[in-house]
């Protein structure tokens, strides 16, 4: 009987330390009490993260986080939030976040000079021969181009373009994301609402349009797309057409993980946007 006590406490024991690991939750408006969905929730840094999903729910294994690590939230339009992992795993392995809503001008519609030249930059990498994908299927996970500008010109962001090899799920939700580059680091969002897309396995082509978000950059600057829709089956893949000699590759694992850059490779990725001509 003693014996059987003992095996039952330490099983119990075990079994509370690995649900501690286990952080579940649900992010809301803190005005509205409306569900944010495809929130990005992780740990700084560390490659240990997630995003919620329609319902605003998100789970994240918080195991291998350090004790003085944290747990960031975030969404464009909201202000951050910040969590101890210390104090998280001493809490009850629910998180309720309220994120508030941040008051910004939205970008007023640029006045474009007459004086401009349409270019198009990054890859035209469109056969499937060469195929890429996605480093991770961690929801949060990024992959995108560096997108090389000229010194002292100013471009305007018409639309992106994604090439795309195979697509074996029904129906595959992303979200493209607009980042500053400088000095090989990967900035802030350029654009102040969220941009998403769709994909399924008829799809070989995306084409965005990025004017509505009123995007113009004086340096270089990078698109990715977010892996953010949880799907039934992992084993299946999503491909985009590659090759080499590209201006570079950007990836990161999962919500709030740094970026890494790639020199060698790239996707089939690109930008239609219009560059002021130079003074003479």
């Amino acid at each position: 009987m003693g014996m059987k006590w003992m095996w039952m406490t330490t099983f119990l024991l075990a079994s509370v330390c690995v649900q501690a690991q286990e952080l579940n939750g649900k992010i809301t408006d803190e005005k509205t009490g409306e569900v944010i969905p495809y929130v990005n929730v992780g740990v700084a840094a560390k490659g240990i993260g997630t995003v919620s999903q329609g319902d605003g729910r998100f789970h994240l294994n918080i195991d291998s986080a350090g004790t003085t690590d944290t747990l960031v939230v975030s969404f464009i339009g909201y202000t951050s939030k910040k969590f101890a992992i210390s104090e998280l795993r001493q809490g009850s392995g629910y998180l309720s976040v309220q994120l508030e809503q941040q008051v910004f001008d939205l970008n007023e519609v640029e006045v474009r000079p007459v004086r401009l030249i349409p270019v198009v930059l990054g890859t035209d990498f469109d056969k499937p021969y060469i195929s890429a994908g996605f480093k991770s299927n961690d929801l949060g996970s990024e992959v995108g181009m560096v997108m090389k500008t000229k010194k002292d010109r100013k471009y305007y962001l018409n639309s992106t373009g994604f090439w795309i090899s195979k697509c074996e799920y029904d129906s595959i939700l992303f979200r493209v994301n607009v980042y500053d580059y400088n000095k090989g680091e990967v900035g802030e969002l350029l654009h102040q609402l969220p941009i998403y897309v769709k994909a399924t396995p008829a799809t070989k082509h995306m084409q965005i349009d990025l004017r509505p978000y009123n995007i113009s950059v004086t340096n270089d600057f990078v698109i990715t797309l977010e892996w953010i829709q949880e799907l039934p089956d992992p084993m299946e893949s999503f491909l985009f057409c590659a090759g080499f000699l590209s201006e570079g590759l950007v990836y990161r694992k999962t919500s709030q993980d740094v970026f890494t850059k790639f020199n060698i490779a790239g996707i089939g990725m690109y930008c239609e946007a219009e560059m002021e001509k130079p003074l003479k």
